[in-house]
């Protein structure tokens, strides 16, 4: 059955205006709109029917159909004495005819927002979306597009126009217009901007997230600026792992994404901060997809730690060689006591690949630890009451204080 045939059925069955006819068939032709395509079938359909009728052909039912939704069909009918009705479109009752007015509404709330990219999204009646669901099943459309995408496309179009420049990512919008085609209201959300970067940290009192004890101030605290500068109102921090508020952040640095929720501008980078505690550089912006990647990461990561440690008996350089056991290791850890209220009984299992050590004195020596992400690197020294097993402080046989602890890189 071609178009005019299949259009002629379903607008026996169903009066539809030009837009809600043209979308059944939308992925038929090029650069038309739904309305245009409607039209045109409409008009072929017209002239059809009234040079068939001219000829004596019966076919005053289908030009009654058409009438109800084609002026040019009712003015020819009435010319011969038939009156016809114009008739309400049965999918949309009139709501398509004019959606590109919700554009200024848009631009309005968009003021004062310095973005670049956007979409649309709509809430449309639900009858609305029955009633077409009812015309696409009955008549088995495969052609058609939602008249959800259409109206979105429509609005989003002229938004472009209103504001040249901008473009639309239905993906990753920096904002998102939302209308409710049912109470007429609109709004704008405005996405979170992602930030990715690594930082150092230099000091062993700074902790990432909250502050607790004698840490002088937070990670997130002092990156409260990179908020400031987007007009956010909250920031978070995701990063890739973790370190003690008292163990410094060295070398190429850790990853992390800043999250800058409700901003009021999306472009331009934070420029590199520093202020002794810490250093953060920024890289880029990036998606939510990075935040995940990240946390995923953290678990597989190499890292490299070195640690001062106290020991309680005096150790000589043939104890320390004793540390090559540990070296290709799989090292067994419950929950440390200082965190155990979290998950008591939790266990875990981390690589460590590789040991250095230096002896400084009788008591104390500096050791390096290459090891799998994960790993609870002071338990691993000290042992935590046998809670992680097997540890330097058992193969050394002595009690074990960890005085200083840094990561030295992230592979």
């Amino acid at each position: 059955m071609d178009v005019l045939e299949r259009s002629m059925e379903i607008l026996r069955a169903y009066p539809l205006c030009d837009s809600c006819l043209g979308r059944l068939f939308a992925q038929l032709g090029y650069a038309l709109e739904n309305a245009e395509r409607g039209s045109a079938i409409k008009t072929l359909l017209h002239m059809k029917l009234v040079t068939e009728y001219r000829q004596g052909a019966d076919v005053s039912g289908d030009l009654k159909s058409l009438a109800r939704v084609h002026r040019p069909t009712r003015r020819f009918l009435a010319s011969v004495g038939v009156a016809v009705e114009d008739s309400q479109c049965y999918i949309c009752g009139g709501l398509t005819s004019s959606v590109e007015r919700y554009a200024k509404d848009a631009v309005v709330q968009l003021s004062g927002v310095d973005f670049e990219t956007f979409a649309v999204g709509t809430t449309l009646p639900r009858e609305v979306l029955e009633r077409e669901s009812e015309v696409v099943k009955r008549f088995l459309i495969s052609t058609g597009e939602s008249i959800k995408h259409e109206i979105n496309r429509r609005i989003g179009r002229e938004i472009l126009k209103l504001l040249p420049g901008k473009k639309v990512d239905k993906q990753r919008p920096n904002v998102l217009v939302r209308i409710d085609l049912v109470t007429g209201k609109v709004d704008v959300v405005r996405n979170p901007l992602l930030i990715e970067g690594v930082y150092l940290k230099l000091s062993r009192r700074v902790s990432q997230a909250k502050k607790f004890g004698d840490v002088k101030a937070s990670l997130l605290e002092k990156l409260a600026h990179v908020r400031d500068l987007y007009g956010g109102v909250e920031h978070l921090i995701h990063v890739s792992g973790r370190e003690d508020s008292d163990a410094r952040m060295l070398g190429p640095g850790r990853p992390l994404v800043i999250e800058v929720k409700n901003p009021s501008r999306y472009r331009g980078l934070p420029g590199r901060y520093e202020d002794g505690d810490v250093i953060y550089i920024p890289r880029g912006f990036t998606v939510r997809e990075e935040i995940r990647r990240l946390k995923d990461k953290a678990k597989t990561d190499i890292k490299l730690y070195r640690a001062l440690v106290y020991s309680e008996n005096p150790l000589t350089e043939t104890d320390l060689a004793k540390l090559g056991e540990l070296t290709g290791k799989t090292i067994l850890q419950y929950t440390p006591r200082r965190i155990k209220r979290l998950s008591p009984r939790k266990r875990r299992t981390r690589m460590v690949y590789e040991l250095a050590w230096r002896l400084v004195s009788p008591h104390v020596f500096e050791l390096y630890i290459r090891c799998q992400g994960g790993l609870y690197v002071k338990e691993f020294i000290h042992g935590d009451g046998g809670r992680t097993t097997p540890s330097v402080a058992e193969i050394l046989n002595t009690y074990l204080e960890v005085l200083e602890l840094d990561v030295l890189s992230i592979e």
